[in-house]
């Protein structure tokens, strides 16, 4: 794996500066006398955690185009790769298709997705790029509750208030490689988004089978986010059975970020789980986090994060790119 990773990054930087259109867009550059959009993003992450403590946790390459009711949207991306040479044949490095999607606007209250997409489900599972992320760890439940990505099609229904109701259906191997994202050969889910004002909440279920395991695992959760001028505040709460194994009663936290500048917030994050692969430990945690963006283009943060059972207690800090 290592020795493909190195034969692509080659080609793999090289694509990502071959974007020669003279339009810049909000992010990446569009292609000359097409519909193309190129860009991507950086994230260089310093973790306590790992081995090699400072890595580039993700770069990627995006590529997006727009025609009247169609949406093209590809992400390839390279993670866990070390700043030493050395360290490469030994690091646990991944080239993966994090996302290609085919979008439709069936009409005026209904789409359809086909391909790899984000899994409509959940607050954090709606910000798939750690740049616009409010912390640089996700919270326990995004991880080992439900997929991340699902390979297959999605249709989604939007109401005049902008409240959504999607459909997920997939009955194929996922076309990703094995990631943070857990790899599923089967997935259905019901997701539903309202909102209200400032306020608005999120409900999903759904079952779905990980990859080479003969085993049926549904989950279901609930959410609600304020959004306000000074403070956002989210709080999610979701369950997991497994027919053949131990399941995960709960995974939930409540996190509130405060918009101290236009350029500086702080987050708080207090989150509990029971996780069967630790005994049944019953985990509580603390997440203190700042974040900087001196640019739209550029974000660094920092966080510690407190376990109070289990010893994963750490400083975490990241700086992320887009372009």
């Amino acid at each position: 794996m290592q020795q493909k990773i190195k034969q692509s990054l080659p080609l793999f930087i090289l694509l990502s500066l071959v974007a020669t259109g003279k339009e810049p867009t909000h992010y990446g550059w569009n292609l000359a006398n097409t519909p193309l959009n190129i860009g991507g993003y950086l994230d260089l992450t310093y973790n306590e955690e790992n081995q090699n403590q400072l890595i580039f946790d993700d770069l990627a390459l995006l590529l997006s185009a727009n025609e009247a009711k169609w949406n093209l949207l590809g992400e390839i991306e390279l993670s866990h790769l070390p700043l030493e040479e050395e360290q490469l044949e030994t690091y646990d490095m991944r080239l993966n298709l994090e996302r290609f999607q085919l979008s439709y606007l069936l009409n005026d209250s209904s789409s359809i997705i086909v391909g790899r997409f984000n899994s409509d489900i959940g607050y954090y599972n709606q910000a798939p790029v750690k740049f616009i992320q409010s912390t640089t760890t996700y919270p326990h439940m995004v991880e080992y509750l439900f997929p991340r990505s699902t390979t297959g099609i999605q249709y989604i229904n939007h109401f005049p208030n902008d409240a959504t109701l999607s459909f997920t259906l997939q009955n194929n191997p996922d076309i990703g490689e094995a990631d943070e994202s857990i790899q599923s050969d089967q997935h259905f889910a019901i997701s539903l988004f309202y909102p209200y004002d400032l306020i608005s909440w999120r409900m999903a279920g759904g079952i779905y089978q990980e990859h080479n395991i003969q085993e049926n695992r549904y989950y279901f959760g609930v959410g609600s986010e304020y959004d306000g001028e000074l403070v956002n505040i989210q709080a999610e709460l979701f369950t997991q059975k497994r027919s053949n194994s131990a399941s995960q009663p709960y995974s939930g936290y409540i996190q509130s970020t405060w918009h101290l500048h236009e350029k500086h917030d702080a987050t708080l994050r207090v989150e509990g789980y029971q996780d069967p692969l630790q005994r049944h430990i019953q985990e509580q945690t603390l997440l203190i986090g700042y974040s900087y963006r001196p640019t739209g283009h550029l974000t660094i943060k920092g966080e510690y994060l407190y376990h109070t059972k289990l010893p994963l207690s750490r400083f975490i800090s990241s700086f992320s790119v887009m372009f």
